[in-house]
């Protein structure tokens, strides 16, 4: 049952107060703002049904002492007339709704209901962002080398300040995690983040989707459209690839950092504009810059703060971390029986170079999971051949027959009946299903099962 606290100096009114409202929730009351905060510092309180004009201590007052206390109590004010300064100023202190006496019993009812259920969303929405970002910096933060504590540490550092933050590193090193990491640790993280992946579009597509266009601007323009710097107002924006971007709108996204405002396509219309811009790449934009492909004068307007994630092959003592990780996460979706990692499967995975870095880590144990969670242990021959070479006892053996390519095809052919197989299995025979798993098409699926002599179930 739901606490609410009556703070009013009129016993009468405390008393009508009661009766409407007992028989829903538990009641606590008092006639004074002092013993109302002293009640809040023992007793849990839902919401405080508070009158504005008290003698000893006035409602303003109260409101401005139970700020700096951190109460998740809700607090609905009184007052006797309708001032509207005295309301403004209660909203300002954090009040959610008011009531003018004097009041009807259902005007209590609905205002206290709709109060609790206002708190109650507040708390939840709380607690999702809260587990949002915990969820999103805990997968961030998977490893423990010194180069990524030193990563985190300049994130958190980076998130305090506005400056343009330039991401650089390989794919799949988690250039856009970073960034999240980044808006969702800032003053900006109740705003939206939108991410646009400059690679997927060109030319006038992408400056209508940066920039936003009218209708008839060019062709398909059926309509107005916001560009995604609009919807992010107020937010972050994260340019992925910004090196894909052509020069005459690398023109148009420097006129955005510098003058903080735009038109959109099809308008000379100015836009101002407050978002933080965050960007990233994998190329080197220096060559690029000497080559004439990217401006210099833009290079150091997203160059303020740069930022270096590493490759998993420079920080292969976070592996082990990273592979029970994502073993942990993939075990529940793909509802595995496996428990345990073999420490040769381990070492396989330590002494592979991870070109595709930690997406491909977390694509190989997705992949081995969905594949073979019904063993009880991973062991290297359920890793993929890139991972496992092969092996290097296979390579040898290879080397000293003098056989090579007789004997690597052969061991490819085994490897990949295996997975098929195996895909087989887990997709009760649907060919479609075990194509996805293995990332190819029911038509290949179909050659090579009949390639290798593998019963074909599926009606």
């Amino acid at each position: 049952m739901k606490t609410i606290l009556l703070v009013d100096d009129e016993s009468s009114v405390v008393e009508s107060l009661r009766l409407i409202v007992k028989d829903s929730y538990k009641v606590l009351s008092t006639l004074n703002g002092r013993e109302a905060l002293r009640i809040l510092e023992k007793e849990h309180v839902d919401l405080v049904l508070l009158d504005i004009k008290m003698h000893e201590m006035n409602g303003l007052e109260f409101l401005r002492r139970l700020q700096p206390l951190g109460q998740e109590a809700g607090v609905v004010v009184l007052t006797a007339v309708n001032d509207v300064k005295a309301i403004v100023e209660a909203v300002k202190l954090g009040a959610l709704d008011y009531i003018v006496k004097p009041f009807g019993v259902e005007e209590i009812k609905i205002t206290i209901e709709k109060a609790l259920q206002f708190k109650s969303l507040s708390r939840e929405v709380r607690y999702l962002r809260s587990e949002s970002k915990s969820h999103l910096i805990n997968k961030l933060i998977q490893g423990r080398s010194r180069v990524m504590e030193e990563i985190l540490d300049i994130i958190s550092r980076v998130s305090r300040v506005d400056s343009t933050v330039l991401l650089r590193g390989e794919s799949g090193t988690g250039k856009e995690l970073a960034a999240r990491a980044i808006h969702f640790h800032s003053n900006r993280r109740e705003e939206p983040f939108i991410v646009v992946c400059c690679p997927n579009l060109a030319g006038e597509l992408l400056e209508a989707e940066l920039f936003g266009h009218e209708k008839g601007s060019f062709t398909g323009a059926y309509e107005r459209r916001l560009g995604k710097f609009e919807i992010a107002e107020g937010g972050t924006i994260f340019l992925d690839e910004i090196s894909e971007i052509s020069l005459p709108l690398q023109a148009k996204l420097l006129r955005i950092l510098q003058e903080k405002e735009f038109s959109r396509l099809g308008s000379h219309a100015v836009i101002k504009t407050d978002v933080r811009v965050i960007a990233a790449t994998n190329r080197d934009l220096e060559s690029m810059i000497k080559d004439g492909r990217f401006r210099e004068d833009l290079y150091y307007r997203i160059n303020v703060v740069p930022l270096y994630l590493p490759p998993l092959r420079e920080r292969q003592e976070d592996v082990p971390q990273l592979v029970e990780h994502f073993f942990g996460i993939f075990r529940k979706e793909c509802h595995a029986k496996m428990e345990y990692i073999s420490k040769e499967a381990m070492e396989a995975l330590l002494k592979y170079h991870w070109p595709g870095n930690v997406r491909e880590l977390k694509n190989v144990m997705e992949r081995t999971l969905a594949l073979y969670g019904n063993e009880l242990t991973l062991f290297p021959e359920h890793l993929p051949i890139e991972v496992t070479g092969i092996s290097s006892r296979n390579l040898q053996r290879v080397k000293s027959d003098g056989n090579w390519r007789i004997t690597l095809e052969d061991e490819v052919g085994r490897v990949e009946k295996q997975l098929i197989e195996q895909a087989i299995h887990q997709s009760g025979g649907v060919k479609s299903k075990a194509a996805r798993l293995l990332g190819t098409t029911r038509r290949v699926i179909s050659y090579k099962m009949q390639k290798y002599g593998i019963a074909d179930t599926e009606n």
